[in-house]
Parts: C-alpha cells; sequence; structure tokens
C-alpha cells in the first residue's frame, strides 16, 4: 500500500522574512532541466490572472535552471519531470486537515506528486486589498492574485521536485508568508535550497554554477 503524505503552505499576517539577491556570473549556465506543468482548471480564474501567474512561476524558477511549461493536454515529450498541477479548492480543502487556510498542497504517494492550488484562497486574500493588492482597478488585483498564485505553484515545484516534505526558515520554501511584502528576496531561494535543487537536478553541473546570495 502507498503511503500519501503532503507539504502545504499557509497564509500568515506578518513574518520576517530574509532578503536573498542573485549575482550574475561569467560561467555559462548549465542546460536547463526541463519540468512540464499539466495543469487542470476546476475553479475560475481570469486570463490576465493566468498570465500572471505563469510569468511569475516560470521567472522564479528560470533563476535555478529550470525551464517550465505548462502543457494543458498538449504533448510533455521531452520534459525531464511532469507533474500534475490541480487547481481545485475543494481538493485543497479535502488536504488541509489542520487549520483550513492553505493555499496549496502537495501530495505525494509512491513516486508520484501531484500539485493542489486553490485559487479562492488567493482571492480572499487579495480581497483584503493590502500590500500586494492595495489597489481598487480590477485588473491590478487579477495581476496580484496570479503573481500570488505563481508564488504558491513554485513553492509547491519545489517540494515536488526536491521530494521532502521540509520547509524553509525563510525565503520561498518558507512554510508560512507575509503576502503584503514584495521584495524579491521574499520569493526566492536560500542558499541552502539552491544548492539542494541544484544537487537533486543537475548534478553533473552544480560545481559550474556561481550564484552568490546574502543570507542572514
Amino acid at each position: 500500500m502507498m503511503t500519501r503524505v503532503l507539504a502545504r503552505l499557509l497564509f500568515a499576517g506578518a513574518l520576517p522574512l530574509a532578503t536573498c539577491q542573485i549575482v550574475s556570473a561569467e560561467t555559462p549556465a548549465p542546460a536547463a532541466v526541463r519540468v512540464a506543468l499539466a495543469p487542470v482548471v476546476v475553479d475560475r480564474m481570469s486570463g490576465v490572472a493566468w498570465g500572471a501567474m505563469v510569468e511569475e512561476c516560470n521567472e522564479i524558477w528560470a533563476r535555478e535552471g529550470i525551464a517550465l511549461t505548462w502543457s494543458g493536454s498538449g504533448s510533455s515529450a521531452g520534459a525531464d519531470v511532469v507533474l500534475p498541477l490541480v487547481f481545485d479548492h475543494r481538493q485543497v480543502r479535502t488536504h488541509d486537515t489542520e487549520d483550513g487556510d492553505a493555499f496549496g498542497v502537495t501530495l505525494f504517494a509512491g513516486r508520484s506528486q501531484r500539485i493542489l492550488v486553490s485559487i479562492a484562497r488567493a482571492r480572499a486574500v487579495i480581497g483584503r486589498r493590502h500590500g500586494l493588492a492595495d489597489s481598487s482597478d480590477a485588473m491590478t488585483l487579477d495581476i496580484a492574485m496570479g503573481t500570488l498564485l505563481g508564488r504558491v505553484v513554485a513553492h509547491e515545484i519545489g517540494h515536488a521536485l526536491l521530494l521532502t516534505l521540509a520547509h524553509a526558515t525563510h525565503g520561498l520554501m518558507q512554510a508560512s508568508w507575509d503576502v503584503a511584502r514584495i521584495e524579491r528576496g521574499d520569493w526566492e531561494f536560500t542558499l541552502e535550497d539552491a544548492a539542494r535543487i541544484r544537487r537533486r537536478l543537475q548534478p553533473h553541473d552544480v560545481d559550474r554554477v556561481l550564484v552568490a546570495r546574502s543570507d542572514p
């Protein structure tokens, strides 16, 4: 019998977050690892929000040498990893058995992983209209929601690719966020997490990649 476990991402009202910075390097980057997301959208979201989500998530992972595609029903041929991605608030609520405020969860069953994300919970946070969503303009709010969802999906991909439920103390892979903050470093991997990603997915190239960060 396969044992199913999950990782969950929560919303926190206010947490101290670390600031990280990427310093460009002259060393040629290794070939990108190709990850195909296979999204199933049960809950509704606008095209503007979807575009902002994809752009934000792709940018976060591109900095770590991971190229994402959002294949839908199309082909994922040539991908190194394929991850099911389901936008379904009811499924998130079913698997979020603790306090019921997770944006997303990652399920592990044997060697397979599945990411669940709640659009409704992201919309509720953006609806408070502070920080990232300090606006009354509908398009601005859609972009803010998409940006938040892009960070949620990026976080859950981290669990799925690294095959771990563990959370970091700060940065993208921490368990809870203050979504009112928008500094870039709040949504990057820590030095330790970045190294783990490369060891796991690019074992032959890790020594050729020069990434400098200022962690506390």
